[in-house]
């Protein structure tokens, strides 16, 4: 599974807290100002079921979540289908046609789950146009890969495979924001 993260991470770059930008942790650090640890002077840590939220302004991005389920982290999750994608899209290649038909259930279903479970819910329709804007900013990283893209085809058979659907329908079982750490 590291390779497939490598993968990922490649083509994806640096995998934000929320990789479609929809979480307000800010709001989420006010709600629930009296949860708010100070871990350090600048760090502040805020637990939200099972994400730990970290507040810090020398990160990246000010924001970071950690997914503790034991189901994997659903921002991660749409991060690689979003580099499948946009993979696919880039080579101009074609996964086979039951592997095509498990992308798009597991998008329907993942970008339902952002919807409901991002802070505060978005519309379906505003989770998939940053879904589908995710996958435009990709295609160029993914260029490089067509010429090996054997790398790609072998995460989608990863994703795709039966234990991989088992996998995947754990993630979708427990509610929870949908952060991007860890990542496999």
């Amino acid at each position: 599974m590291k390779r497939l993260a490598m993968i990922a991470a490649l083509c994806a770059g640096p995998l934000a807290a929320d990789p479609l930008d929809l979480i307000d942790y800010e709001a989420l650090f006010v709600q629930n100002a009296t949860d708010v640890e100070e871990a350090t002077e600048t760090r502040s840590l805020l637990r939200v079921g099972d994400v730990i939220l970290i507040r810090d302004p020398d990160l990246p991005r000010t924001y970071a979540g950690l997914d503790e389920s034991t189901q994997g982290a659903m921002g991660c999750f749409v991060s690689i289908l979003a580099t499948i994608e946009s993979a696919i899209q880039a080579c101009e290649a074609d996964l086979p046609a039951e592997q095509v038909a498990t992308q798009a259930d597991y998008r329907a279903r993942a970008l339902s789950f952002y919807a409901e479970n991002t802070f505060p819910p978005a519309p379906l329709a505003l989770v998939e146009e940053r879904y589908s804007a995710l996958v435009a900013s990709q295609i160029e990283g993914a260029r490089p890969f067509c010429s090996n893209l054997d790398l790609v085809t072998t995460l989608a058979d990863r994703v795709f495979s039966p234990e991989g659907a088992d996998e995947v329908n754990g993630m979708m079982s427990l509610p929870r924001l949908p952060v991007a750490h860890p990542c496999l």
